[in-house]
Order: structure tokens, then sequence, then C-alpha cells
């Protein structure tokens, strides 16, 4: 049987007690669910003049910062060999600890700088593409 559904007692009478007739009905444990892509996109701040400030962030094991903007999938800056990558990648939750997983990509800083001059093309294809 699931470990999701007890079984609970229901009789209330002292009858039902004394003749060994026992009723029971099915609680079934339901689990509450918050959608965490409502809460990254409340993160984005703007000033009054309609720039972005600062976007709420969250420290890495390694003490990176990651900017979430999906469930479990994080944007973040960190260093190897000494020259800095932009990681795009989805988490897992191990035993309430999130950590990487192999889904994503490492950018370069010329990578990432070339990626930022195709945002605007790419956001024309997909608007065509509609």
């Amino acid at each position: 049987m699931p470990k999701s559904k007890e079984f609970i007692d229901s009789s209330d009478s002292a009858s039902d007690q004394e003749s060994g007739a026992v009723s029971t009905t099915k609680k079934t444990k339901t689990k509450e669910t918050t959608s965490k892509d409502d809460s990254a996109n409340k993160r984005l701040k703007t000033s009054n003049d309609g720039a972005q400030a600062e976007v709420a962030s969250k420290r890495g094991a390694n003490g990176e910062r990651l900017y979430e903007f999906g469930k479990l999938r994080y944007v973040s800056v960190s260093e190897f060999r000494g020259k800095p990558y932009i990681n795009i990648r989805e988490y897992y939750d191990d035993k309430g600890v999130e950590k990487p997983g192999k889904k994503g990509i490492s950018l370069t800083m010329d990578q990432w700088e070339t990626l930022k001059t195709l945002i605007s093309q790419v956001d024309k294809d997909l608007k065509q593409s509609k």
C-alpha cells in the first residue's frame, strides 16, 4: 500500500467499538505546491526611472551568485583556471540541497558577448514564427 495514504478510525459510537466493527476511511495526503517561477519573476526590481535595479539572487555552494530564471534553472558567473565563465544550468534537489546538474552550458566571455549581440535577432525571428 502506498505510504501516502493512511487509515483513520471514523467511528464515534461506543456500540461500534464494543461489537468490534470498525469503519475506516482513506485520508490522502496532499502535497502543497508552490510555484518557484512566480517567485523568480517577482524578484526583478525596477527603479523609478525604468532602469533595472539589482535582482535578487542566492549563493551557490562555491560562493557564486545564482540568478533564478525558471524552476531550478539558474545563471551564474564562476571562475575556472583563472578565467571567468557564465553558467546557464539546471539544478536538481538532492535531499533538500540544490546541486548543479548535467544539463547546461558554460560560456566564455567572448561567447557571452556574441550571444548578447544575437539576442535582438533571435527576438525578431521568434516574433516572425508566431
